[in-house]
């Protein structure tokens, strides 16, 4: 009896391992989204006029961000309130809608199943409150002016108001929403004559009349059609067989949005980043700016002015040790602002400035002073190891230079193992005035040199003095450069054409001769951009543009691929803007901007 037992139990052990071989895996995921069984009305009903809409799907879904990406049109003042339950989706209309109008109710992609995530591309639902459904359509894309990234959650606004003031006096008929790929569709549009525009809309009123805002406008009138196409559809006994389908048009809509240059000018703020230097920020350049202490007694160069390079922020040294001494100053400054009437007018305001230095902490390890502390002495503040051979030697002074002596700058060339004295020439710089720049004649490529300030020869507005200072550096050689040839297919006298870096910094840009055939010399190796501005002004930069003025933004191109220079090697690049595919160059090299961006 024992032994069947236990015969048995091995029997049924043996059947349970076989029947659980591996865990079942429920089949293969979802990848299909919701689909619509019913919905009340139905997708373009006609004669609508209740207070809700309700779409049923064929199975349960989620939202997904629907308040940011919902886009109603005609807009309305107050959005629907949306939400969802189960399998069903509930709109409710917070406003009474309009007589004889097509609505339309573009979801994007925020619907989605709730298992597996899956939305629903591009949803969209429409009913009339009329007899007449409107079923026009045009479609297109946005990118940002400057660099072609698309835009994304931008609306792009279909007036038939024809006038230059609806973009900043109406609310338009009909909206869009640009997707990832800046991509846009107006939807049930009524047959006519149509004004496009785009926006990032600050306020949320579909009008043009905060300034920052980021705009976009066609500069032709559009008049939207659809007809039937003929499409290839299968190959059938080595035949093509074509199908008719359904095609709106214009679909290939192109705006390129930018934002106006700035014309207010107000104050940013101010810092004290030490005793003696105060800092003081603008949105745009400042102009006729000036400043002046207060309570305090002070004399003609009590400070040194040291403005940015776009000279939106000027940096004051203070050159005084009785002002610069104390916690706390008082100053008046002006500049040149705008008034109500956006007239020049000079802006007064007056500011106390603070500035408390925090006791050094004592280490515990040094008790005893090991001596005096040494002399503090004028050191240079950036100086180069290494120059390019079309370049200066440059260097920066830690605060401003009082003096500098000529007479005691030297400049050697080490030739095997001695030292030449070089001649060169020595200047300040124009912007920021503790740097200087030396350069002779020619440099050798691939030399070392020695720049050397005597002792005294440089004392800056504090009275520090320079000690003997030497700084050796080297001179690239020419093989470890590249060249960069470009040749580019009917030339117009317009055209710039930049080196853009890693970080599309500017490296160099030339304006393209009649040729067409140019050249960047000394380039580092690397990858780089080519990018090309239709400079219509010929003054040297990309501009933005201007709607009081119906002044696009200069046109940009870039050249398809990077380009790769290496070193001691010559590239040449044949450019046709004619061959330039702005829908392939963006896939390939761009993504969306947001309002983050």
């Amino acid at each position: 009896m024992r032994n069947y037992i236990v015969v048995l139990f091995t029997l049924l052990l043996v059947i349970y391992s076989c029947a659980n071989i591996g865990v079942p895996s429920g089949g293969p995921s979802d990848e299909d989204p919701p689909v619509v069984k019913k919905s009340v009305p139905v997708n373009g009903a006609m004669n609508f006029k209740k207070e809700e809409v309700i779409i049923e799907f064929d199975e349960i879904i989620v939202l997904d961000e629907v308040s940011q990406k919902l886009v109603v049109s005609p807009p309305m003042r107050t959005k629907p309130k949306v939400q969802s339950r189960s399998n069903k989706l509930f709109i409710g209309f917070e406003e009474e809608l309009q007589d004889n109008t097509t609505y339309t109710l573009d979801f994007s992609n925020s619907i989605k199943d709730n298992n597996e995530g899956n939305p629903i591309p591009s949803f969209v639902f429409s009913f009339s409150t009329g007899s007449v459904v409107d079923s026009f359509a045009i479609m297109g894309h946005l990118w940002d002016s400057f660099d072609l990234s698309p835009i994304k959650s931008a609306l792009v606004m279909a007036h038939k108001n024809l006038n230059d003031t609806a973009f900043v006096k109406d609310v338009p008929v009909r909206i869009g929403k640009t997707d990832e790929e800046g991509h846009f569709a107006i939807h049930n549009l009524s047959p006519g004559k149509y004004r496009i525009y785009a926006i990032k809309d600050a306020n949320s009123n579909y009008m043009y009349d905060q300034p920052g805002e980021d705009i976009a406008w066609l500069d032709t009138i559009v008049s939207p059609a659809m007809s039937y196409v003929a499409m290839p559809d299968t190959l059938e006994n080595d035949s093509v067989v074509f199908h008719d389908e359904l095609v709106y048009t214009p679909n290939d809509i192109k705006l390129f949005m930018f934002e106006e240059e700035s014309i207010q000018q107000y104050f940013m703020g101010e810092e004290r980043a030490d005793s003696n230097i105060v800092s003081f920020m603008f949105k745009l350049a400042a102009e006729q700016f000036s400043i002046k202490p207060l309570n305090i007694d002070f004399n003609e160069d009590w400070a040194v002015y040291e403005p940015s390079v776009n000279n939106d922020t000027i940096k004051v040294w203070l050159t005084d040790s009785l002002m610069y001494s104390k916690d706390t100053l008082d100053f008046a400054i002006s500049y040149l602002g705008l008034d109500t009437l956006k007239q020049p007018v000079l802006v007064n305001d007056t500011l106390k400035m603070y500035y408390f230095k925090m006791p050094k902490k004592q280490s515990r390890r040094s008790k005893k002073k090991e001596g005096p502390e040494p002399e503090k002495t004028l050191q240079m503040a950036q100086a180069p190891a290494a120059v390019d051979v079309n370049k200066s030697f440059n260097f920066v002074m830690p605060t401003p230079v009082k003096r500098i002596d000529k007479n005691k700058l030297a400049l050697y060339e080490f030739v095997d193992t001695l030292m030449h004295k070089v001649d060169f020439s020595f200047r300040q710089d124009t912007l920021l005035k503790r740097k200087y720049s030396i350069e002779p004649k020619r440099w050798t490529p691939g030399g070392k040199y020695l720049f050397v300030a005597d002792s005294a020869a440089i004392e800056d507005v504090y009275g520090l003095e320079c000690d003997s200072i030497g700084k050796q550096f080297s001179v690239k050689a020419l093989d470890s450069y590249g060249t960069l040839l470009i040749k580019l297919i009917n030339p117009q006298e317009n055209w710039l054409v930049q080196l853009l870096g890693s970080k599309d910094q500017v490296i160099d840009q030339k304006h393209v001769p009649a040729s067409g055939k140019f050249g960047f010399q000394y380039i580092k190796p690397g990858k780089y951009t080519l990018k090309l501005i239709l400079d219509n002004n010929k003054n040297g930069k990309w501009d933005t543009g201007e709607y009081a003025s119906k002044r696009q933004p200069e046109q940009v191109f870039f050249y398809p691929d990077y380009v790769e220079v290496k070193a001691n090697w010559q590239i040449a690049v044949p450019w046709d803007l004619e061959e330039f595919d702005i829908y392939d160059f963006v896939s390939k090299n761009r993504k969306a901007k947001t309002d983050d961006d």
